[in-house]
């Protein structure tokens, strides 16, 4: 160990390398090989290099610091993915040696993000929960500022994001439980404003036109994503006139809800009443814990969280010049929550698939 911390210039005549490489493979510039990069990493820890920000900025003209803009609520939920995506974020920002912000907001986000733009705090600012027509694509497009956001919308600007396959996803959750025969589908939507709940809705019923079929008026609720919303609004519709053989859920909050007003109702999942869901992966809530195992799409929230700071990044360093779309993918796992419409519908359902539950779709 050096007596004192050593200074870049030091560091890099140690190693026989340029300042620029050594400040590139300090911050894991992907530019930079990784045998490199340990090696500059390990003699920066020996001598005790700490790298001076201040300088970094005045030299580079960026803060090496990003936003992340979230309603305040988010926090405050019992149920909710935030955390999960702010896990991912800061597993990107601290592989990157960028530094995270957070920029709470109740209310008016438009004056937050106009601050944030005008402190020159930050380099640039994840956005989430975009709504179907989003004002802050065109607010963010006007201040300059690099941006990137958490799904889509349908605003014709340019804007880069990161977005889950909620339009095939929930398509193909319609369509396995056509296949099973399944007509009186409930779909456990989220709230109607934000664009993946409109798209998902649209992705079901066109599952239903796709083979000339017309699912009823009210199949679609447009609740919250809590485990509340789900109990509350299967409690109701299980009370329908002509019992929904199948609930579609957004989450597995709201299937964990549908799970226990289904057995309140003295029905069974998977044999009387099949359930299936998207799953995020969030954390302490999956959907193989559920009794009987879940069907779900699944994907990862927290690796939606890491592609959006290291796409932000990118911006940021100048290396992503144009918009950039990113659609994660999905699996489809197949497990014992879903039989075949009518009396019976698990034993029907796994003579249907002779693979048994719990496994991956194609």
């Amino acid at each position: 160990m050096h007596e004192h911390a050593a200074d870049l210039k030091t560091l890099a005549l140690e190693l026989g390398l340029s300042q620029s490489t050594v400040s590139r493979a300090l911050r894991a510039h992907p530019g930079i090989p990784e045998s490199t990069r340990r090696r500059v990493v390990a003699a920066a820890e020996a001598a005790g290099y700490r790298p001076n920000a201040r300088a970094r900025s005045l030299a580079t003209g960026r803060t090496e610091t990003i936003g992340l803009s979230f309603p305040l609520e988010r926090l405050q939920l019992p149920e909710t993915n935030f955390v999960d995506v702010l896990a991912g974020i800061s597993t990107a920002v601290t592989s990157r040696n960028y530094n995270l912000l957070l920029s709470p907001f109740e209310g008016d986000e438009a004056a937050v993000l106009r601050k944030l733009a005008s402190s020159k705090a930050i380099d640039g600012v994840i956005i989430t929960r975009p709504l179907v027509a989003d004002p802050r694509i065109a607010l963010l497009n006007e201040l300059r500022l690099p941006f990137v956001l958490h799904g889509r919308s349908e605003i014709e600007l340019p804007y880069s994001f990161v977005d889950t396959d909620n339009d095939n996803a929930f398509e193909r959750l319609t369509n396995l439980l056509l296949d099973y025969g399944h007509r009186r589908i409930v779909v456990i939507n989220g709230l109607a404003q934000f664009r993946y709940v409109a798209a998902r809705a649209a992705s079901f019923r066109r599952a239903f036109a796709a083979r000339g079929l017309t699912p009823p008026p009210d199949a679609i609720e447009f609740v919250s994503m809590t485990e509340a919303t789900g109990y509350e609004t299967a409690m109701r519709r299980l009370k329908d006139a002509e019992r929904p053989t199948a609930f579609l859920c957004g989450s597995v909050f709201q299937a964990r809800g549908v799970y226990r007003a289904i057995a309140e109702n003295g029905l069974s999942v998977g044999g009387d009443v099949s359930v299936i869901c998207h799953d995020d992966g969030v954390r302490g809530c999956g959907a193989a814990d559920l009794t009987p195992p879940l069907t779900a799409t699944a994907t990862s929230i927290r690796g939606a969280g890491e592609e959006l700071a290291l796409i932000l990044i990118e911006m940021i360093e100048g290396r992503a010049t144009q918009p950039v779309r990113k659609i994660l993918p999905f699996e489809l796992i197949l497990r014992d929550s879903v039989g075949l419409a009518g009396p019976h519908g698990r034993r029907s359902g796994k003579a249907a698939d002779p693979e048994g539950p719990n496994r991956a779709l194609p």
